[in-house]
């Protein structure tokens, strides 16, 4: 289970919950264009659904309560690009 008395940036799922969309969005920037990552938010948002399911599952709320922010964070990036493309 999750240890309190380490600190959130050295537990390696809880990072991966809060970067794994920014990354997503970031590959798709660079390989791609800004303009085509808006759809980065389908990719990272199922993946981080799939992570928050298994956190929970595993009654592990920290890399739950990131993974969410991971996903919001990744969704903003996405609206981004969709304004870019599409405004």
């Amino acid at each position: 289970m999750e240890s309190e008395n380490t600190p959130w940036y050295f537990d390696p799922l809880s990072l991966l919950g809060l970067l794994q969309g920014i990354l997503i969005w970031l590959a798709m920037v660079l390989f791609l264009t800004p303009e085509v990552a808006w759809i980065s938010f389908a990719c990272g948002g199922l993946i981080g659904f799939f992570i928050w399911l298994t956190a929970l599952g595993y009654r592990n709320s920290r890399v739950a309560k990131f993974t969410i922010i991971g996903i919001l964070l990744n969704a903003i990036l996405s609206s981004y690009s969709a304004w870019l493309a599409f405004g």
